[in-house]
């Protein structure tokens, strides 16, 4: 699994009206040897991101050390494959509360994908 640079930008105007939203969603850029990709994603404006690559999916990690919760989402191309949530209570029992590193957090989370 190796890093993947990527750039965040905010949603435009007319799409978030358009879905309702009172915020713009946060969309990352990244770029794989099938092209570079746009993807709108769940984190918040103050989360840490992390982005990893494995074999054909990329792996956007989002965690708020403030709000204490982790969310993964994968990516194969322009195809959002799977996510998950973890909520603040759930951390711990989902990921433990030793090396908290990216990269490990992803490799914990892995499972519950499939």
């Amino acid at each position: 699994m190796r890093k993947v640079r990527f750039n965040l930008k905010k949603e435009c105007f007319e799409e978030m009206i358009e879905a309702g939203r009172l915020n713009p969603s946060l969309e990352i850029i990244f770029r794989d040897k099938t092209g570079s990709h746009t993807h709108k994603i769940g984190a918040g404006y103050s989360d840490d991101i992390f982005v990893y690559r494995e074999s054909e999916d990329t792996f956007v990690l989002s965690r708020s050390e403030n709000l204490g919760y982790v969310s993964l989402e994968v990516f194969t191309g322009n195809e959002k494959t799977g996510d998950i949530f973890i909520d603040s209570h759930q951390v711990e029992d989902t990921i433990g509360n030793s090396d908290r590193a990216p990269y490990t957090i992803i490799r914990r989370l892995m499972p519950y994908m499939e």
